[in-house]
């Protein structure tokens, strides 16, 4: 795996920063959670940077953001780093597990941001590998949203050559 120090890591870093989305959403809303944040303003308000108190999701913060929200959809930009990258220099499966879980959120909380849910199954299938540098476009959608449960999908793509990177399922307790 290719250790960035320097000049590499600057270069590394305005590579991420070509995505006109990432540089408009810099300016972030800091110490309030994504879920949070949609319920007191609605979904919405989630989108740009996307925002974490420090949890685990914190992977994501300087990196996504959410280009597009609306009943029951979401696609989010992600820029990879080299912290997210695997000792093969690609994105790293709990990375790219991570991001299945925080879609298949937002896409839920598009359709009432009141109800964020807790993670019952999750599951993820690789198909293609991304690497430090490349850009991703996460889709995600609502398969069913009921009164218990919620299901959603989340397919993510390299943005360079729209080549599937992975397929994921996420069921959650409302």
């Amino acid at each position: 795996m290719p250790l960035y120090r320097g000049a590499a890591l600057f270069s590394l870093a305005r590579q991420c920063l070509k995505s006109p989305t990432i540089l408009r959403s810099l300016s972030t809303q800091a110490s309030q959670s994504f879920i949070e944040r949609a319920k007191l303003q609605g979904a919405n308000a989630l989108l740009g940077a996307f925002t974490s108190k420090g949890g685990f999701d914190a992977v994501f913060k300087d990196n996504m953001t959410i280009i597009a929200i609306k009943d029951g959809h979401v696609t989010v930009d992600v820029c990879i780093e080299p912290s997210l990258l695997n000792s093969y220099g690609t994105i790293h499966g709990g990375a790219t597990s991570t991001l299945v879980d925080i879609v298949g959120t937002l896409a839920l909380l598009s359709r009432d941001a009141t109800k964020p849910g807790v993670t019952v199954e999750l599951s993820t299938s690789y198909t293609s590998s991304a690497k430090a540098g490349d850009s991703l476009r996460v889709e995600g959608k609502v398969l069913k949203m009921g009164r218990r449960l919620g299901f959603t999908q989340v397919e993510i793509f390299r943005s360079s050559d729209d080549a599937l990177v992975a397929t994921g399922r996420h069921t959650k307790a409302l």
